[in-house]
Order: C-alpha cells, then structure tokens, then sequence
C-alpha cells in the first residue's frame, strides 16, 4: 500500500520546502521501542520524481525520501511536524517524525 493521493505527496513535499535549508529533528522507528534519533538538515525538495534529500547535521550519511513508497504520512496544520509511516508486515511499521528544531 503506497500514497497514492497527489495531494498527500504534495502535502508531504510542501512540509520540507518550509524547511529547505533549515534543521529538523527526524526520528525513524521500525517498531514501537526502537527510535533513532538524528538532526538534519533539508538539502533538496524535487517534485519530479518526488524526491527529499536531508543531511544528517554531525555525519557524512544522507537520506533520501520518496514519499510515494509510504503508506500514510500528516503533517501539522502549522507544518512544524510531519509523521510518514509504512507497513512493513502484519504488525511492523516503519515510521519516520520530522520536527522543527527548536
């Protein structure tokens, strides 16, 4: 199951415009008692293909996004958070958190 609403993806892709160049505070949990912690920093927002690239701020790792290859993402009226999540198996998800660094 993949977003398949464009207004979704744009949604999604709107979030990390706001905060191009800005820090954000990204938390990616596989399942509930496992959460990585990094800050990044949005480096590029593309609309086609649909692509996020964010820079973890103390490291030389990046990571790319595609928002079509999640299930469900929300993001805050205010856009200071955003929650993008997939479902990996019968009970698995995979779950990405964006915030603003405050």
């Amino acid at each position: 199951m993949h977003i398949s609403d464009p207004k979704e993806v744009e949604e999604v892709l709107s979030f990390f415009r706001t905060h191009l160049g800005k820090e954000l505070n990204l938390a990616i949990s596989i399942f509930e008692g496992l959460t990585q912690h990094e800050r990044v920093t949005v480096q590029e927002v593309h609309a086609t293909p649909a692509r996020i690239m964010l820079a973890v701020v103390q490291s030389q790792r990046k990571m790319t996004i595609d928002p079509h290859h999640f299930s469900f993402s929300t993001v805050s009226p205010d856009h200071t958070r955003l929650e993008i999540g997939r479902l990996l198996g019968s009970s698995i998800m995979m779950r990405i958190t964006a915030t603003e660094s405050v």
